[in-house]
């Protein structure tokens, strides 16, 4: 059971500092291709209060096999693994209190992010009817607990169930890596809850885009547990992406997010190639639905396989960079100008392009974690900035704009129109999102991060 979804690894909060000396080439001054990341603080999961349990009396991967007997103390102090939990979604409240998403179920919690301490039980993720309302049933996977015995839970033999079986369960069968991976706190206190996908081992492969819910948090109190408030509507892939790999909040804001969308590319470095990066930054309009329920206002306005790098921050002599690694899984926008993205090393399954170590410069760079630093000359994630079309009529509640579609500023064309899933011609393609980073001049800084959170130089 270890080899699968590493359930015998302790999870676990890192808080990082990720920066990078960057002045615009002042004095013709340079800095170190790679700069280290600080790792502040590490949390281990753990569940001293017996919060998660399953329906059928299951109970946490220690209650039933350890390692060896270096893991008495973590047994005691129920430290859950890859086997329990597949935290993928992170929204942070305060340094006390944070909603994790998880993929197993999938489901949410509360969790304390200084300690790691679990604040609440799980709460499955509601079904919905074709109106977008809570129908009673619940999402569930095939590695989710429920669907095994008790006694192959104690014999360590259930690491997933037939996709039948849960079928035959009355949940709703989804992909048992499906679950929540874009997770943002919005400025109203609510939670953006996005599916990661809908293809796979799922039921929901016909649905318009990826489910969206909106989460309420718990008060923070032990004991207090996040809710399923409503479902908010469809996110609509641009063509060939087919994964949510994050989604952080344009500050300020209840209705605008980043998302940055993914496929599998990459599957070796022979071209033509089984897959083409599909690597789009988007901002979305929570709220403005079609007919269908499908999120109609989108732009996208970076491509991480055409980022530009006017001022040669990692020294190549190469002015362009992509972020070529398959899972890129975090991101952040962090000011008016900037995000942080970091990559996923999807281990055990590293060097996703089959390269020789000897063939390399930087082999580290297809095997470990890392983290990139974008930003823009304009302040693209201020809600005064043209884009988000002020001059329309104001929400009272929140201030924001509350027309569409996006007004794109002069410099910036829109480029030329395409058909989204619900026939609406405002998605702005991902072929020219590239034209939009090169004409904000963007520019970027690379970080190189091993697993264990130092950088290399």
């Amino acid at each position: 059971i270890y080899a699968e979804n590493s359930a015998d690894y302790p999870l676990n909060i890192n808080h990082m500092r990720v920066q990078k000396p960057f002045t615009y080439r002042h004095g013709e001054s340079t800095f170190d291709k790679y700069t280290d990341a600080t790792n502040l603080g590490v949390a281990i999961l753990r569940d001293p209060n017996g919060f998660i349990k399953w329906e059928n009396g299951a109970d946490i991967q220690v209650t039933y096999k350890i390692p060896d007997s270096t893991w008495d103390d973590w047994k005691d102090e129920r430290v859950v693994t890859g086997r329990d939990l597949d935290p993928e979604g992170l929204a942070v409240i305060n340094h006390e209190c944070a909603v994790i998403g998880d993929e197993h179920m999938p489901a949410v919690l509360m969790v304390n992010p200084t300690t790691g301490e679990i604040l609440s039980s799980f709460v499955r993720t509601p079904d919905i009817n074709p109106d977008g309302t809570f129908n009673g049933n619940f999402l569930s996977t095939r590695r989710d607990k429920v669907h095994c015995s008790i006694e192959a839970l104690e014999a360590d033999e259930c690491p997933d169930v037939d996709s039948t079986v849960v079928d035959n369960s009355g949940y709703r069968r989804h992909d048992k890596s499906g679950g929540y991976e874009g997770f943002t706190l919005l400025d109203d206190g609510t939670i953006a809850a996005f599916i990661e996908k809908k293809d796979g081992d799922t039921t929901l492969g016909d649905e318009p885009g990826v489910r969206v819910y909106k989460v309420l948090p718990g008060d923070c109190s032990s004991g207090s547990a996040p809710t399923f408030d409503s479902f908010i509507g469809y996110y609509p892939f641009e063509p060939n992406a087919v994964k949510v790999a994050d989604v952080s909040v344009i500050p300020g804001s209840s209705r605008y997010v980043v998302v940055i969308e993914r496929n599998g590319f990459p599957k070796g470095h022979m071209f033509p190639a089984p897959a083409m990066p599909a690597n789009n930054l988007c901002i979305v309009d929570l709220l403005d639905l079609d007919e269908d329920m499908v999120m109609r206002n989108k732009r996208c306005i970076l491509n991480y396989h055409n980022i530009d790098d006017p001022w040669d921050v990692d020294g190549n002599g190469i002015f362009k960079y992509a972020q070529t690694q398959v899972t890129n899984e975090a991101m952040i926008v962090v000011d008016d100008y900037c995000i942080v993205a970091g990559t996923d090393t999807n281990y055990p399954w590293m060097n996703q392009f089959k390269l020789n170590e000897t063939d390399v410069e930087f082999f580290q760079e297809v095997s470990d974690a890392r983290f990139m630093v974008v930003c823009f000359i304009e302040p693209i994630f201020n809600l005064k900035h043209p884009f988000y079309n002020p001059t329309v009529t104001q929400n009272d509640s929140t201030d924001e704009p509350s027309a569409s579609p996006f007004e794109f500023p002069s410099f910036l064309p829109s480029g030329p129109p395409s058909v989204g899933p619900s026939d609406t011609p405002n998605v702005w393609p991902s072929e020219t999102s590239s034209v939009g980073a090169v004409l904000f001049s963007s520019i970027y800084f690379i970080f190189i991060a091993t697993i264990s959170f130092f950088m290399l130089i």
